[in-house]
């Protein structure tokens, strides 16, 4: 691991500090409806808090947001890409972007998927009874189920989990529940395509936490989870025997007729969603291309 647990000042997490935080945009770290759950009151917790607003901190928003994590992530504006002059090697931009660009089409992506970015340096970390909570240089507290530290620059926030992160497995997850690495604070490559690719891998390892966790699906079911769209018909279009089979391989001995029931009309409902029509993939590419035009027409050397 590359811990360098730098000494800051830490809050005193004894004091009585109220859960709601005014952010610089004026919204309220606590809450966390963001026009997500209608009808729900806002809550102190958010799903899941990202610490690092860089390549692998912001891919992994991007997947926690699709699937519908209510997700901040808290930028330390230290990203290491920051080091680099020109970004070369990242597939997609044949003849290389400067990194302020990447990284403001990385955060359009992450806000578009759902995600909040906030400016914040993250000075403290502690475990809770449902949970984490984090607190700022600057005074400001949010509390969320899960936590994923992305900032390799910025890492004293993790000096009390210190004997528990001495092993971390290839998929971020640590031996504290809820409480993953990603990026060169973990084993990644420090390259910035290899940390974007490890933060979608512990995003999409915290996501089948959840499955598994929090929605109770059976471990083989959860895991079987990926983010990406299909033509129409892909799935809606079979018999779905081949769910029918999977399904009954995974069923675990306790389950009931019910159970497998609910299951399969479940998956049935998350694969027949990753479908797009021919009008809704011309929409999207359009959107695509206005999201892409808005920050790359004016490059600047």
């Amino acid at each position: 691991m590359r811990f360098k647990f730098r000494s800051e000042s830490s809050p005193d997490w004894s004091a009585d500090r109220t859960s709601s935080i005014s952010c610089g945009n004026d919204k309220n770290w606590g809450s966390s409806d963001g026009g997500k759950r209608a009808g729900e009151k806002p809550t102190t917790s958010r799903d899941v808090v990202v610490v690092g607003g860089g390549a692998s901190g912001l891919s992994a928003a991007v997947f926690l947001a699709r699937y519908g994590l209510d997700t901040l992530v808290i930028d330390g504006g230290s990203a290491a890409i920051r080091q680099c002059v020109h970004l070369e090697n990242y597939l997609g931009f044949p003849g290389g972007i400067p990194p302020e660009t990447f990284l403001a089409l990385s955060k359009e992506q992450a806000e578009f998927a759902g995600a909040e970015i906030t400016d914040g340096l993250v000075v403290a970390a502690e475990k809770t009874d449902d949970g984490f909570r984090v607190a700022t240089k600057d005074g400001r507290e949010v509390e969320a189920n899960r936590l994923i530290a992305a900032s390799v620059y910025d890492d004293e926030y993790l000096s009390s989990f210190e004997a528990e992160l001495e092993n971390v497995e290839p998929d971020g997850k640590t031996a504290i529940s809820g409480l993953y690495v990603t990026g060169w604070l973990g084993e990644a490559e420090h390259q910035a395509i290899v940390s974007a690719g490890n933060g979608a891998r512990t995003a999409l390892a915290l996501v089948r936490d959840v499955r598994k966790e929090d929605e109770g699906l059976w471990e083989d079911v959860a895991d079987h989870y990926y983010d990406w769209t299909v033509e129409e018909g892909r799935y809606s279009g079979t018999n779905w025997e081949w769910l029918d089979e999977f399904v009954a391989e995974n069923v675990p001995e306790d389950a009931t007729l019910e159970d497998e029931k609910r299951t399969k009309e479940r998956l049935k409902r998350e694969y027949v969603a990753l479908e797009l029509d021919d009008a809704e993939r011309a929409k999207r590419a359009e959107r695509g291309r206005v999201l892409v035009r808005k920050h790359v027409e004016e490059i600047e050397p």
